[in-house]
Order: structure tokens, then C-alpha cells, then sequence
């Protein structure tokens, strides 16, 4: 059964479901946009029935987590120390790390920023950084996909229509991207309900229009560019029906990488919510396989 909790992050408060044994191996699982902690839960589970000892925060600005009010308290370098912090805080040492979407994103910048603290990385649907930031750059076709985050950069327009009647578009979004059951549904709605719950998480969009693309591009015509390469063993699970992440950034994602597997599935968005048994099945020979690495 997985407990709640709030774990202190210096300027917000986490919280965080975990189970499953305080001495097994720990995974954390990052939900994306617009999930909440138990968008894994299918693998969650399977893991603990295995010892593992499982987390998954609702990152800042979800859920019950805090919800700070400007843009720049979701710049990335706050989104990673937030889970620096709980990694610390709960004295997990090294971790298997699973994360989607905007949570594949956190996922990604922690493993090459702190590679120390991570055991393995999976990344489900979301490109490497600095390849997505090349693709809105260079490609009209990536540009075309990511529509909805230039619309997310208008203050006012996607709060309203997002919130409107009960979170109905968002409801509608994840019945037929993720194949969520009415029950699901009604978790994520009565969540939606809290104040800023819908509105904050916009706030990680305009934050990475305004600072993660720029530093990127700037990057491009410096000497000294940052190093992006990810130094621990990565599998990228892909959804080739993906209609938010062209299929041509999983590849180069993967050769960013010193060690890393590439596996398609037949999926849209969420491959671990349409395809769940086969995502726990890489899941868990992945960190199973990677249980010793230091």
C-alpha cells in the first residue's frame, strides 16, 4: 500500500507516495504533463511485489505538492534540485530512475548533472534536452507538434480552458491518449479541484521558453559548451504513434548516451499506460540488470 508523505525541499513541500521495503533497491518515478504520481502505477507495483522500495513525488506545481506562483520558480536547475533534495532527504543512494514527458525531462538533466546519484535511467517519450531544443530550433515539423506550448505561453488562455467544466479537456486528452478508465479519471479530477492544480504546471512551459531554450541557443556559438552527455546505462522506451515527440529525436537521444537501449513501441504518448505489461517488463529487467552498478 503506498503511503503518503511530505518530504521538505527546502522552498516547497513534496509530496511523495512510496512502498515496498525501506532496505530494497529504490526507484523514483516522475510524472509528465498532465499526470500525477501514480501515472507508473501498473510498474510501481510490479516492482515492489519484487523488494524494491518505490517513490514517486507529484512534482512542484502538481498535485498536493506545493505550488509556487511565478515562472521562474520552475526554471530547471529548481525542478532537478527538488529531487536532489528528496533523493538526499530520504537517503536513498543511488536510484533507478523512470521518468515521462516532463518528468523524462528532470530525468534526463539529474542524470547528467548528478550522475552520482542515479543507478540507471529510463526515459519514457521525451527527447534528450538538447536534442529537443535543435528540433524546435531546426525542424517545422517539431514546431508543428509542440503547438499547444506556444499556446501554453499566453497567461490566462490555456488556465481557462483547461479549467474549464471540471477539467474537461483534460479529461478528454487522457481518456484517449492514455487509455484512462472513468476511475482514473476521477482520481486526476479530484485532484484538479485543489487551487492552481491545473494552472501551475503551465508555469514549466513558459519557464523553458524563457530559459532552457535561450541557454541552449546560446550555448550553440560558445567554445565551452556544457557537457550533455549522459555517462549512466539509459533505455529510451518510445511510442512511434507519438503525437507530441516526432520519432526521429528517439535515435540521437539514445547516441547522446555512453550506454543505451532504444525500444519501439507500437503506443502513442503514454507506452506505460496503453502497453503497461510490456513497459513493466522493461521496467524491471532493466533496473534488475543494473542492480549492482554504483
Amino acid at each position: 500500500m503506498f503511503l503518503p508523505q511530505f518530504v521538505d525541499a527546502d522552498d516547497v513541500l513534496l509530496h511523495v507516495e512510496a512502498d515496498g521495503p525501506d532496505d530494497g533497491p529504490a526507484v523514483l518515478f516522475l510524472h509528465g504533463w498532465p499526470d500525477l504520481w501514480f501515472t507508473f502505477e501498473p510498474q510501481m507495483n510490479a516492482l515492489v511485489e519484487q523488494g524494491y522500495r518505490v517513490l514517486a513525488p507529484d512534482q512542484r506545481g502538481y498535485g498536493l505538492s506545493s505550488k509556487p506562483a511565478t515562472v521562474a520558480d520552475y526554471a530547471m536547475p529548481k525542478l532537478t534540485r527538488d529531487i536532489v533534495l528528496l533523493i538526499e532527504r530520504q537517503k536513498l543512494g543511488p536510484i533507478h530512475l523512470v521518468g515521462h514527458d516532463w518528468g523524462g525531462a528532470v530525468a534526463w538533466a539529474l542524470a547528467i548533472e548528478r550522475p552520482d546519484l542515479v543507478r540507471s535511467l529510463t526515459v519514457v517519450n521525451c527527447p534528450h534536452p538538447q536534442v529537443f531544443a535543435e528540433a524546435l530550433l531546426r525542424r517545422p515539423s517539431q514546431m508543428l507538434r509542440s503547438w499547444y506550448m506556444l499556446a501554453f505561453q499566453i497567461p490566462g488562455l490555456a488556465e481557462a480552458v483547461l479549467g474549464a467544466r471540471d477539467g474537461a479537456v483534460l479529461a478528454s486528452m487522457l481518456r484517449r491518449g492514455a487509455r484512462l478508465s472513468d476511475a482514473d479519471l476521477k482520481r486526476h479530477r479530484a485532484v484538479w479541484r485543489h487551487p492552481g492544480t491545473v494552472q501551475r504546471p503551465l508555469l514549466w512551459y513558459r519557464a523553458m521558453f524563457r530559459t532552457v531554450l535561450p541557454s541552449i541557443r546560446a550555448a550553440r556559438s560558445r567554445s565551452d559548451r556544457p557537457e550533455m552527455t549522459v555517462r549512466v546505462p539509459t533505455q529510451i522506451i518510445w511510442g512511434r504513434r507519438d503525437g507530441a515527440f516526432d520519432r526521429n529525436l528517439a535515435a540521437p537521444s539514445a547516441a547522446m548516451c555512453v550506454e543505451s537501449e532504444l525500444h519501439w513501441l507500437d503506443t502513442r504518448h503514454w507506452p506505460h499506460r496503453e502497453e503497461p505489461r510490456r513497459v513493466t517488463e522493461l521496467l524491471t529487467a532493466w533496473c534488475a540488470r543494473h542492480a549492482d552498478r554504483i
